[in-house]
């Protein structure tokens, strides 16, 4: 990897991090602290951008760097998704633990399915 290559990814990283922080805030104060809905959208999200990236340029190695190793990895995490899992799965809440970890699944599969197939029409 390019100096060059590593400095923008660190930096869309960064930036990711702190749309992640911003966004799940922001959904998690409209929708309450009852259930993780900030980190389920955050994951939906995240999907959904990299789909179209890999639809349109999947071969375009320094874009998915920079962009899907770079911003959307750091916009999502899994740590924070097992994290509040795992405080449900402790706080009895077993049902709405099973289902933050099969609605992210189901959730980010259509939506990078979804993005995948957008970005492979709008490439031609």
């Amino acid at each position: 990897m390019a100096p060059a290559e590593l400095a923008l990814t660190l930096a869309a990283a960064g930036a990711g991090s702190v749309l992640r922080y911003l966004l799940g805030g922001w959904v998690a104060h409209r929708m309450g602290p009852e259930f993780p809905w900030g980190t389920l959208a955050v994951h939906a999200l995240g999907c959904l951008g990299l789909g179209p990236l890999q639809g349109a340029a999947p071969h375009d190695r320094a874009l998915l760097l920079v962009l899907g190793s770079g911003l959307l990895a750091g916009f999502t995490t899994f740590s924070t998704l097992m994290l509040e899992t795992a405080n449900l799965a402790t706080a009895g809440e077993l049902d709405r633990a099973f289902s933050i970890i099969v609605g992210t699944l189901a959730l980010g599969l259509f939506a990078l399915s979804a993005g995948a197939r957008a970005g492979a029409w709008a490439a031609g």
